[in-house]
This record gives C-alpha cells, structure tokens and sequence, in this order.
C-alpha cells in the first residue's frame, strides 16, 4: 500500500502524492499543462477526509522530475503509470478528474483502459477528434514557434519579467474571481514547468506519440463534464457533449456555470461539491465513505 503524505516518484518521472483514509473509494486528479498538485488545492482539502486521493503530477511540474522538453505522449505516459499505480494501491478502479490538458487524458485512459476507470469528471477539458488534430498549421512553422518558445522557456525558469508579467496577465484570464486568482497564483509560482517549447509546437503540429483521436466514442463509464463560462465563452465542445450524450444517456451530464478555465479554484465550492453528488451517485462512494469514518 501506498505511503501517505510523501510523493511516489513514478518510473518516467512522474509522481503521485496520496492522501486520505486506506479502504476510501478512490479519486485520481490530473493537473493541465503548467498545472499540479496546487490546482487542486480545495478540492484535496475537503474531500481527503473521505477519499482515498491520488493528486499526479507530470513529469516536469510540482515535485515530479525536472526536465528540459517534454510532450503529451510523454504527460500520458506518466497519467497511465498514475493510474495503474492508484489502482494497485486501492486494488479497484479510480474515478479520474482532469482539467484541460488532464481532461483528455482522462478520456485516453477510459478508453485505453475501461476497466481501470470506474467514472470520469471532467474540468474545462482539452478536446479534439482526430480529424480536428489533423488540421493543424504547416510544419514549417515550427521552427519560428520554436524561436519565440524556447527563450521564453528560459526565461519562465529564470522567472523574468516578462514571463512573470505575462504569465499573470494569462492565468488571470482563466478567473473572475480575483481573490482566488491571487492565492491561485501565489501557488502557481512555487513550481516554474519547463516544457512549454514542444507542447507549444505539437499545438501547431500536433502531439508525437499520442493517438489523437475521438475518445467520446469509446467512453463507457459515467461522465460529467463540467464548462466555466461567462459573457465572453460559449460551449467550447458541442461534438464531445452529444457523442457522450448520445452513448451514455442519463450516465452523462453537461454543466456550465460562471466562472474562468481554472474553475476548481475559482468557485471551489461549487466544483466540489458537484464533484461529491457525482461519485456518491454513481461509484456507491456515500455506502463506502460512510463505512471508513
């Protein structure tokens, strides 16, 4: 069984920290890209208590190994170790959250891995089919991308200026409210990630070494895929609610409520506590949280 309280290096350089009671159901967490252990600060607070967490980081971000370039085969690589690795330790299934870049690893791993994932919430997630990855910008320009990115890069580690300014000018777009924009980003700047040249490119690109394709139509588990919006956004992925609708039926839910793409950490409460009704609805996890206090 899994240690609690310290982070498990995981064999590609990836880690996962654990937290709360053993025999709890449990509850996988997959940051997105810049993100860790920090972006789910609330929702570890309040439901440790009665779940068995197992917060990931990739390579590359928080306490995971550093590295000087990494990609989003190389991030799946780490979210699979992840889950096998909580999955062993719970000897059952795990629910997976993923935000963004996190939400379409989830989807990977419900449809790589069906057995292994007993639900799937769902945070502001990155989603594209495999025609949409396929259209993507000449690879010619990567190399210009590359040119602007990798000083950037070096600058982001070196904690400039001018990533300082314009890295708050971007993370405070994804809130509305301010105050937990600031304590958000006060956590966000004790881990500085330094692979932002590759997954840069791979966006113009697309990802090496990632199979990119319609993962809504091999979903199987229950899903709830939860949108910040407000005046400015619209749905973001009317192609992923329909397949899912469409295949799972009242097994699927579709919200949007105020709030920014950080949307764990701008309304908190509101997350939380719809990610709580989720899991007791459908893992059985109010018999089984009920059994551990």
């Amino acid at each position: 069984m899994l240690q609690q309280g310290i982070v498990h290096p995981l064999p590609s350089g990836g880690a996962l920290r654990v937290e709360g009671p053993p025999g709890a159901p449990g509850l996988l967490l997959l940051h997105g890209v810049g993100g860790g252990a920090w972006s789910w600060r609330p929702q570890r607070e309040s439901l440790a208590r009665d779940f068995r967490l197992y917060t990931w980081e990739a390579r590359g971000h928080g306490a995971a190994g550093r590295v000087a370039d990494a990609g989003l085969g190389d991030y799946y690589k780490d979210a699979r170790e992840g889950l096998a690795a909580s999955v062993a330790d719970l000897g059952a299934p795990a629910a997976v959250v993923g935000h963004s870049m996190g939400g379409l690893l989830a989807m990977a791993l419900a449809a790589d891995e069906p057995e292994q994932v007993s639900g799937l919430f769902l945070i502001d997630p990155v989603y594209a089919n495999g025609e949409d990855a396929r259209r993507h910008h000449p690879p010619g320009l990567g190399w210009l991308l590359a040119a602007v990115a990798t000083p950037l890069a070096v600058s982001m580690e070196r904690d400039g200026a001018l990533s300082r300014g314009l890295g708050r000018w971007l993370f405070s777009r994804s809130f509305e409210n301010q105050l937990n924009m600031e304590r958000a980003w006060l956590d966000q700047r004790t881990q500085v990630p330094l692979e932002f040249p590759r997954m840069l490119r791979e966006a113009f690109e697309g990802p090496e070494g990632f199979d990119v394709r319609d993962f809504a139509l091999e979903i199987g588990c229950p899903t709830y895929v939860l949108e910040g919006s407000s005046g400015k956004r619209r749905a973001r992925f009317p192609q992923l609610v329909s397949t899912l609708g469409a295949r799972l039926g009242e097994r699927f839910t579709y919200e949007a409520i105020a709030g920014g793409h950080y949307l764990q950490l701008d309304r908190p409460e509101a997350v939380t506590g719809r990610l709580r009704a989720f899991l007791e609805r459908y893992a059985g996890v109010a018999e089984a949280a009920a059994g551990v206090a």
